[in-house]
């Protein structure tokens, strides 16, 4: 994750070595142009919710309660989803999509807290071990940008931060309430 930011994915390389030499579902969802751009998905608003957080957005400054910096949503694919449920792993082609917003304060009528203000940007993840060196690629879309987009360089700041801190296969489902439970018992 090299945008702005939020909690995302830790490769535990234990069992899986074995399970990489094993043929993997695709999904056939990702979709991209004739020059590899991925084509942001029209269907997100009905992806699966795994978690959120608040400050977790890249940021170098310490974390300011007043000012706690973006919301980050997290969100997989429906397919996706199903296909972990049944099997304990992503298939090739799983899509994760990170959306930041800005924090908006104290919102009528009277609320305390914070809430989801305007979209500053969002990140897809695709898990892929045929299409990429680095078994993944990453994806910006500044904004609410649509256009598509270019993947990130390989071994790139994402595919490392994954690598060395996410708790299942480079991905941080130790943020995601959601599917905690479902990859805790998976055998990696």
């Amino acid at each position: 994750m090299a945008a702005v930011g939020s909690a995302t994915w830790v490769h535990v390389v234990s069992a899986q070595s074995a399970v990489d030499e094993q043929p993997r579902e695709r999904l056939g969802v990702p979709q991209f142009t004739p020059v590899d751009e991925l084509i942001f998905p029209a269907d997100t608003d009905r992806w699966v919710v795994l978690g959120t957080n608040i400050g977790g957005d890249y940021s170098a400054a310490e974390f300011d309660p007043s000012n706690p910096g973006m919301i980050g949503v997290v969100q997989m694919e429906p397919k996706a989803y199903t296909y972990l449920l049944e099997n304990g792993e992503y298939a090739d082609e799983t899509m994760f999509l990170l959306s930041f917003y800005k924090t908006q304060a104290k919102p009528e009528p009277g609320l305390n807290g914070f809430v989801q203000g305007d979209l500053a940007a969002r990140e897809i993840h695709v898990i892929d071990r045929v299409k990429y060196q680095d078994n993944r690629g990453f994806y910006l879309f500044p904004g609410s940008r649509r256009e598509p987009s270019t993947m990130l360089p390989a071994g790139n700041e994402c595919v490392q931060c994954h690598a060395e801190h996410g708790a299942f296969d480079s991905t941080f489902t130790q943020f995601y309430p959601t599917i905690r439970h479902i990859v805790s018992q998976s055998p990696e």
